[in-house]
C-alpha cells in the first residue's frame, strides 16, 4: 500500500492519504493521521529511509494492520468506503478513544469525588436552583423569595463549614447539636434557625436520594427546634378602630402615598410582594357581577381572587387609577412606623407596649449602645425588651390585619377566608389569626349570650 502527501506545501503537517480502487472507482482515502512534511519528503527518497521514518513515528504497525484488513475485506467482498473507513478510524484512532475514554472516566470520578464533598454539592446545588436546574416538587422554579432563603442559607452554612468541616457519613447527633449550637452563638432567631436546619435537612436528604451516602438517620436527626410565640418578634394586627383612624388622618404627598399602599393590604389580605403589584389589568368582575382582583401570587405563583367589598378600598383604587403607587418595603416599614407613631397621639391603643423579641442586627445595636452608656430599647420588669404597637407595625401587618378582622367578623368560613389570602393549609392561615388570649375570651363571651352551657 502506497501512501502520500496530497499537498504542494513543503513545510506543516499534513494527512497521509493512499490510493485504490473501490467497488469500481478509484478514491483516495485519508488514513487519519499526520507527518511533517519536510520530514516525510527526505524519507521518502528511499524506501528503507521511509520505512525507517513510519516506523519512527509509531504508525507502522498500524498501517500494516489496515492493510490486513482491507485484504480480509476484499476476501469477504465487503470492502466499501464505510467499512474501509470505519476499520481504519478503528485502528488509527484506538489510542485517541482509549485516552479520551479515560479522560471522561477520570472526569466522572472527579465530578462523584467533588459530589461526595458537602460543600461542593451545597454549593452546586443551589447554584441550580438559581438558574432553575433544580425545580420545586411540582416542578416550578423556585420562587424570588426562596431563592434569597436558599442564598442566606449557603452563606450560613459556608461559614459553619469553615469552622467545622464534615462529611455526609458525620453527620450525627453531636454534629446536630454543635450546628444547632453554631446558629444560636450567632444570635439568630429560632424561627430563623428552624429554616437553616429545614435546608439542611432537604440537601441531605437530595444528596441520599442522588447515593452520595448512606447515613440514613442524618435526616432524621435534623429536627428543628419547637418554636413558640414567644420565640418571634411580636406580630400584631390593626383593629378596626385603627384602621378608620389610619385611613382617615390627613397626610400628604409620599406620606399619604405610603399610607394608602399599606391600606391596600389591609382591606385584600394579600402579600406585600402582590398588593404592591395591583394594576388596572388585574380588576375584573365575576360572572354574578362581584367586582374582583384577580392575581398570580409570587411567593406561589397560584393565582388568588379578592372580591372588592369595602367601599375605601373602592375609593383607594379609583384613587389611583387602579394602579397601586410602586414604593420599596423598606422605604413603607420605614414610613408607616413614622405615620403610626404619630398617631399614636390620638389612638392611645398603637403607643401601648408590647412584650417582643428583637432581631439580630437590633441585638447588636444593642450591645454597641450598652458599651457606651446608653441603651437604645425598652425592657419590663422580666427584663424582655418592649415596643410599642406603631413600632412593631410592617408591611405584612397588612395582611395579618385583614384576615384577623374578617375572622372576628363571624361573617366567613374558614375556607371563604383563607380563599382569598391565598393560603393552602389551614395550619399555617391559622398563625395570621393574631388575637390575645383576652380577645379569645371575649369572642367566647359574645358566643355564649345564653351561658356556657
Amino acid at each position: 500500500m502506497k501512501l502520500v502527501l496530497r499537498t504542494r506545501q513543503n513545510e506543516g503537517r499534513h494527512p497521509l492519504y493512499t490510493r485504490m480502487r473501490i467497488e469500481g472507482e478509484v478514491q483516495w482515502v485519508n488514513m487519519l493521521v499526520t507527518v511533517d512534511v519536510a520530514e516525510w519528503n527526505e524519507a521518502a527518497k528511499t524506501q528503507r529511509k521511509l520505512s525507517n521514518y513510519i516506523n519512527k513515528c509509531g504508525i507502522g504497525k498500524k498501517i500494516a494492520m489496515v492493510e490486513d484488513v482491507i485484504l480480509d475485506l476484499r476476501r469477504h467482498h465487503k470492502l466499501t468506503k464505510d467499512t474501509l473507513n470505519s476499520a481504519i478510524e478503528d485502528i488509527m484512532l484506538q489510542e485517541k478513544r482509549e485516552a479520551f475514554i479515560q479522560m471522561e472516566k477520570l472526569a466522572k470520578e472527579i465530578e462523584v469525588k467533588k459530589a461526595r464533598n458537602v460543600k461542593d454539592f451545597v454549593i452546586r446545588y443551589i447554584n441550580d436552583i438559581k438558574c432553575g436546574k433544580v425545580r420545586t416538587v411540582q416542578k416550578e422554579r423556585y420562587s424570588k423569595n426562596s431563592v434569597k432563603n436558599w442564598r442566606q442559607f449557603e452563606r450560613v452554612f459556608l461559614d459553619f463549614y469553615e469552622v467545622r468541616p464534615f462529611t455526609w457519613e458525620e453527620i450525627n447527633e453531636e454534629f446536630v447539636d454543635r450546628y444547632l449550637s453554631y446558629l444560636e452563638q450567632i444570635g439568630y432567631m429560632k424561627f430563623t434557625i428552624e429554616k437553616y436546619i429545614s435546608l439542611l435537612r432537604t440537601i441531605v436528604g437530595v444528596s441520599e436520594r442522588k447515593g452520595l451516602h448512606s447515613n440514613h438517620v442524618a435526616q432524621n436527626l435534623l429536627r428543628s427546634p419547637k418554636i413558640t410565640d414567644a420565640d418571634k418578634a411580636k406580630e400584631i394586627y390593626l383593629s378596626k378602630d385603627e384602621l378608620t383612624a389610619l385611613y382617615n388622618v390627613k397626610l400628604n404627598g409620599f406620606e399619604e402615598k405610603v399610607r394608602d399602599v399599606f391600606l391596600f393590604g389591609c382591606y385584600t389580605a394579600m402579600r406585600y410582594s402582590d398588593y404592591c403589584r395591583i394594576r388596572k389589568s388585574n380588576i375584573g368582575v365575576t360572572n354574578k357581577g362581584t367586582r374582583v382582583i384577580r392575581l398570580l401570587q409570587e411567593k406561589t405563583g397560584k393565582p388568588v381572587v379578592v372580591p372588592v367589598l369595602d367601599e375605601r378600598l373602592v375609593t383607594l383604587l379609583k384613587k389611583y387609577d387602579y394602579n397601586v403607587p410602586m414604593i420599596r418595603d423598606q422605604n413603607l416599614n420605614r414610613t408607616i412606623k413614622k405615620i403610626c407613631k404619630r398617631l399614636s397621639e390620638s389612638v392611645p391603643s398603637l403607643a401601648k407596649m408590647e412584650r417582643t423579641k428583637l432581631t439580630l442586627e437590633e441585638r447588636r445595636a444593642e450591645r454597641e449602645a450598652k458599651k457606651k452608656g446608653n441603651a437604645l430599647f425598652e425592657y419590663d420588669e422580666q427584663g424582655y425588651p418592649i415596643k410599642p404597637r406603631w413600632a412593631l407595625v410592617t408591611t405584612h401587618t397588612a395582611r395579618r390585619s385583614c384576615i384577623t378582622n374578617m375572622y372576628l367578623s363571624g361573617k366567613f368560613t374558614v375556607a371563604q377566608m383563607m380563599s382569598v389570602s391565598g393560603h393552602r393549609k389551614e395550619a399555617i392561615f391559622n398563625h395570621y389569626v393574631k388575637l390575645s388570649l383576652d380577645e379569645y375570651a371575649d369572642s367566647v363571651a359574645i358566643s355564649a349570650v345564653d351561658g356556657l352551657f
